[in-house]
């Protein structure tokens, strides 16, 4: 995997980007990600419409779409497409590793009580400027019993946002597939 950018509260282990904010862990859990990396090619996964958070709150069923189709075609796993608008009630602030932290908390909470069919669930989260333009991407692949496998958190800190420079929500999936892509290689 190559680094996002060099950020110090970002280390990037094993094929794994992992967050890690002031004074606080890590939110993926070692087993889950080392499951996950393991079954990469033979498992399967839940794909969430992608959470857009801005000044209100929207779901993006065709993000979903494509994050499904791309999981498919590199082979990663069997997807199935949910429809589900999965409930983030963590507010907007500055801190975007507080609001990463409270979305995975939100999602894994949704998971468990909403018990997916698949070894493994995938929500997107879009973050949105005042301006429109998107300020940042997140993304979840939680195991079946909602424990955090893998995260992505991407600004324009990071080359691979940067680079990009997305404009639309259409930009932001293109982009996290890429780092997925990058990201999510089967052993």
């Amino acid at each position: 995997m190559r680094p996002h950018n060099k950020v110090s509260w970002i280390v990037v282990m094993g094929g794994v980007t992992a967050v890690f904010a002031s004074g606080c862990g890590s939110i993926v859990n070692p087993q889950a990600k080392e499951a996950l990396f393991q079954t990469l090619g033979n498992t399967s996964f839940t794909v969430f419409p992608a959470f857009v958070r801005s000044e209100g709150a929207s779901y993006d069923a065709d993000a979903a779409e494509r994050i499904g189709e791309f999981l498919t075609a590199d082979g990663l796993g069997d997807v199935t497409l949910s429809n589900e608008d999965v409930p983030i009630t963590g507010s907007w602030g500055m801190n975007q590793a507080k609001m990463l932290r409270e979305s995975a908390e939100d999602f894994a909470g949704y998971v468990r009580d909403h018990p997916i069919e698949t070894e493994y669930a995938l929500l997107a989260e879009y973050l949105i400027l005042g301006t429109g333009i998107p300020g940042g991407i997140h993304c979840y692949v939680l195991d079946a019993q909602g424990s955090v496998a893998h995260v992505v958190l991407l600004n324009s800190h990071w080359s691979a946002f940067a680079d990009a420079d997305p404009q639309t929500v259409e930009d932001c999936t293109g982009v996290l597939i890429e780092v997925l892509r990058d990201d999510l290689k089967p052993n």
